[in-house]
């Protein structure tokens, strides 16, 4: 079934970003730790370890939030949709997630202008790595939380027609 289909790429999805972030971390405490020992015991260090630190938390920064939307963690208010009955909330649901998915569609678009122009720049940020390619998880992280959100609206609609439909589950038992 299609449903099916989009669930394994969904989930398939979520797996990836999950081992990126993992990685990323470990790279991240890693580089920071190595850095520390260097200074402290061998008067040297890594001259990109705190540029690199500060822009892998921006990577880490956009995939977390990317994971929490689409597990539905992420921050919100949500005391009135706990007071409603199933169809009601649904409904709420699916005007804020749709008003979400347009928030993060316009961040997309603004984000996109942004890494086109460092792009144009072609400034170097670290050992190669030209500022374009670190900033371009922010129109991409943007982009894929509109896309979780309106995967969200299409499932609180189906959810107002057949109850049995469930939310996301966690996947791999990271999660």
């Amino acid at each position: 079934m299609i449903v099916n289909f989009f669930r394994f790429i969904d989930r398939a999805f979520a797996w990836a970003v999950q081992i990126f972030l993992v990685l990323i971390l470990i790279l991240m405490v890693g580089i920071t730790f190595l850095q520390v020992i260097l200074r402290n015991f061998f008067n040297s260090g890594i001259p990109w370890a705190e540029v690199g630190g500060r822009n892998a938390v921006l990577w880490i920064t956009f995939l977390g939030a990317m994971l929490a939307t689409r597990a539905r963690q992420h921050l919100n208010i949500d005391a009135v949709t706990r007071l409603l009955p199933r169809r009601p909330r649904n409904a709420l649901r699916i005007f804020l997630d749709a008003f979400a998915a347009a928030i993060c569609f316009m961040l997309t678009k603004a984000a996109l202008v942004f890494v086109i122009d460092e792009m144009a720049m072609g400034e170097e940020i670290f050992i190669g790595i030209k500022g374009w390619m670190i900033q371009a998880i922010i129109p991409f992280g943007f982009a894929m939380m509109g896309i979780e959100y309106c995967i969200g609206v299409v499932l609180d609609i189906l959810r107002i027609f057949n109850p049995n439909i469930s939310r996301r589950q966690p996947i791999g038992g990271i999660w």
